[in-house]
């Protein structure tokens, strides 16, 4: 497990460490034992959602699911919990009518569940966060001296800070386990809640950003740089195993030989597993799937090594709502069916599928949703959903349009396929290049990561690199041409070859969706949102490549700077001039990606906004480093922009 790498953010190197109490009884089948379906507590917790929750449970029952997870939450016992009594009775943050009627809903809902045939019922939560005004009125306890206070204005979720400050929030995180009175507070108010809510299997917990152990000595001091510096990594890990511990004991407590542990484990070693008080062998670790981030086909090849290890292994994945192309519209029935029989076939323990829970302003009776769910359902069925099912599926929404979409979403799929494949350090420690995101472009996505599997070949597969077909033309004619001929026969694609494919696909995606829109009713549900998706994609797939361009024009110059692998922003003489190319390309990038954003504000699929604001840093550094800087104006091109929208809006 040595490919974790501390530093990283939430999305990245994910681990789920599961226990479960019946394990050493149970054979793990070749159909996956564990199918895990993750939904949104809230609307388990409504009443007004009754009827809602039941469809959705049994829309979870007839894909073949037999785990429930509800998520996710900060501080979960304070939904649950009378505290009446207690030596906390100033923790009842929320009111008490209202915990007993988050219990008797959410207990009825369970009841429901398991009396349709869910097996277990999870919760799902971050690790060391606190009820706010439980925290505010013992802030000499949590909080002594105002020590932790600009740590929490700057540590990573200081939103969450600012947002209880301001009475918009109601948990604060960062709690310290080493504190005598938080650990009590956690462990016993964990336990009440299990004895509220008998029909809570146990939970999964995430081990993330909040639950560093901090050094109280830098925290005091307040010479810290960045709050990265007051990280005390070996007491994290010390902590770490004994919350677990801890967790383990409750649920052995309440629960007796049946429950259900899991900690999502982002920061610690995988060696610290070993120091747990319980048995190793009654482990499962779930590892984030390829697919959760971006559309791949392979999952990580870490999971391998654990099974070999006779490790139990679950995989976490979203497809409908992966982070990448998210909020665009994606949908192949034939690549889904792989990545669910790549599961199959390998022999591992199961799935964890997070497309029942809703991102942005999106439904759950979003027609492609619905679809995409039911193509995971039939695959975890050990069955196939072919083509003509995903048809026959569409055509209750889109009449003869159908044809004509589905066929514009698959060629979205294939070329983001290929867009992936070009960026495999993107997907290892990177996110928020989907459309209107919060990233910047950077060389380095286009690298291996140094700290990942050798080669990053899980994720390029077919495709030859960028350092590594420039390399090849820099070294001359003949090794250029000897090289393609070793690409060719290893039927390996060149990033020009992948490009002029992504931009073709893309062009007949917008073609295919403008004829579906054409022949579907006019008012069918998200029609135009799936034109718009495809018009919006053609303008990433325009940005990405003119990004790639760059990049190669850049090396082929003699260029080293990546933004994070390498530093060094000297420029080698290789005797190729292609900065004024470069130069060409990196204007494209802005040019298009301004188009993006116009439209993401306008039309774009189920999140009307752009993340946060892009400053080109990135882009203009670049330029500046090959001595042709790019003028300042940020101007959208209105003619093209009111082209695209008239297609979208007809």
């Amino acid at each position: 497990m040595n490919h974790i790498s501390r530093p990283i953010g939430g999305f990245l190197a994910l681990l789920l460490f599961v226990s479960t109490g019946t394990v050493t009884a149970q054979s793990v089948d070749k159909a996956a034992s564990y199918k895990i379906a993750s939904v949104d507590s809230k609307r388990w917790m409504e009443s007004r959602y009754k009827d809602d929750v039941k469809i959705e449970i049994d829309r979870i029952i007839d894909a073949g699911f037999n785990t429930v997870s509800l998520g996710t939450f900060k501080f979960m016992p304070m939904y649950f919990v009378d505290y009446t009594g207690t030596k906390y009775q100033d923790a009842q943050d929320i009111p008490l009518e209202k915990v007993r009627q988050n219990v008797s809903v959410l207990r009825a809902n369970m009841q429901y569940a398991k009396k349709k045939g869910i097996k277990w019922m999870i919760s799902r939560s971050y690790s060391h966060y606190i009820p706010y005004k439980f925290w505010k009125g013992r802030v000499n306890t949590f909080n002594p001296e105002g020590i932790y206070t600009r740590y929490l204005e700057n540590a990573h979720q200081n939103d969450l800070w600012q947002a209880a400050l301001a009475g918009k929030g109601d948990v604060i995180g960062h709690q310290q386990w080493t504190n005598p009175v938080y650990k009590d507070f956690f462990i016993s108010s964990t336990i009440q809640m299990m004895k509220a809510l008998p029909e809570l299997d146990g939970f999964l917990n995430a081990y993330a950003e909040a639950a560093w152990t901090l050094n109280e000595d830098k925290l005091k001091e307040n010479q810290w740089k960045t709050w990265k510096d007051c990280i005390n990594y070996p007491a994290t890990d010390e902590n770490f195993v004994d919350y677990v511990n801890n967790l383990h004991h409750i649920l052995q407590d309440v629960r007796g030989k049946k429950f259900f542990l899991g900690i999502r484990d982002w920061y610690v070693d995988a060696k610290v597993l070993a120091k747990l008080d319980f048995p190793l062998n009654e482990c499962a670790i779930v590892v984030k799937y390829g697919g959760f981030d971006q559309p791949v086909a392979n999952y990580a090849p870490w999971a391998d090594s654990l099974k070999a290890k006779g490790v139990q292994v679950i995989h976490d994945m979203l497809v409908f709502d992966a982070e990448h192309p998210h909020p665009l519209y994606w949908y192949d029935h034939a690549f889904i069916t792989k990545l669910i029989q790549n599961i199959y076939q390998s022999g591992f323990a199961g799935i964890q599928y997070q497309d029942f829970q809703i991102k942005g302003d999106d439904e759950p009776n979003n027609p492609i949703r619905l679809l995409t769910q039911q193509t995971v359902g039939t695959a975890l069925k050990g069955e196939r959903f072919e083509r003509s099912n995903a048809l026959i599926f569409l055509k209750k929404y889109y009449g003869n349009g159908a044809d004509a979409l589905l066929k514009s979403m698959e060629l979205v799929t294939k070329a983001q396929i290929e867009n992936i494949k070009l960026k495999p350090a993107w997907f290892w420690q990177g996110d928020g290049l989907t459309p209107g995101g919060l990233g910047t472009e950077r060389y380095w996505m286009f690298m291996d990561n140094p700290d990942a599997p050798k080669g990053m070949s899980f994720i390029r597969q077919d495709m030859v690199g960028v350092k590594e077909y420039t390399d090849a033309l820099i070294a001359g004619k003949a090794e250029l041409s000897a090289a393609m001929i070793r690409w060719k026969k290893n039927n390996r694609k060149t990033p020009y070859e992948a490009m002029a494919q992504m931009e073709q696909d893309a062009k007949l995606a917008v073609s295919a969706a403008l004829e579906g829109q054409k022949q579907a009713p006019k008012n069918a549900p998200h029609l135009q949102e799936i034109i718009a998706s495809a018009v919006i994609h053609q303008q990433l797939v325009n940005r990405d490549n003119a990004f790639l361009k760059s990049a190669l024009a850049f090396y082929i110059s003699g260029g080293q700077f990546d933004g994070k692998y390498n530093t060094n922003q000297n420029l080698l003489n290789t005797g190729i001039d292609e900065k004024s190319e470069c130069k060409v390309q990196l204007e494209k990038e802005m040019y298009y990606d301004l188009l993006i954003r116009e439209l993401c504000f306008k039309y774009m699929p189920r999140r009307r906004a752009v993340r946060g604001s892009k400053p080109y840093d990135f882009t203009r550094r670049i330029a500046s480093i090959i001595g042709q800087p790019i003028a300042d104006t940020e101007t959208v091109d209105r003619k093209e922009l009111n082209r695209l929208i008239t297609m979208i809006a007809q």
